[in-house]
């Protein structure tokens, strides 16, 4: 798992560059991988993986994955991020896009565990180094890449 969010750190995470596993499956991009930094996160990006029925929500600002986000924060980014939080890092928070106290702790949490910056803010760095939640459409399932 480290070494593929180590490439997917490489590639850049887009909506699309991220590989999703060994079996070379990503997500198909909508926004460059070097797009500038886009602002505060106000939304989702959720695309199929590769046509596969697979699909991954990352917190976004009009498409463009490169955006931000802390505490205060009330949209669909925050959203897709506690989503992640819940599924992947076993956090029990309340999905309903309200970047709170409970959701800063519990990405402060997912922050220690990547051994990355543990700010509780919501950036590049984070973005590329957490495991992501996605779900295949035809049963509902998630799973962590």
């Amino acid at each position: 798992m480290k070494k593929l969010r180590a490439l997917r750190t490489k590639v850049g995470v887009s909506a699309a560059a991220v590989a999703l596993s060994g079996a070379g499956l990503g997500l198909a991009t909508a926004t460059p991988a070097s797009a500038a930094y886009a602002g505060y996160c106000n939304g989702w990006v959720d695309d199929e993986i590769s046509n596969s029925g697979f699909h991954a929500k990352l917190p976004a600002y009009n498409g463009n994955v490169n955006c931000q986000m802390y505490k205060g924060a009330s949209n669909l980014g925050v959203k897709a991020l506690q989503i992640t939080l819940n599924r992947c890092y076993g956090r029990s928070l309340a999905e309903d896009g309200i970047f709170g106290t409970n959701t800063k702790t519990a990405l402060i949490y997912a922050q220690g565990q990547e051994k990355i910056g543990t700010d509780g803010g919501y950036g590049e760095e984070t973005r590329n180094n957490i495991e992501w939640a996605y779900q295949y459409s035809g049963n509902g399932r998630w799973s962590c890449f």
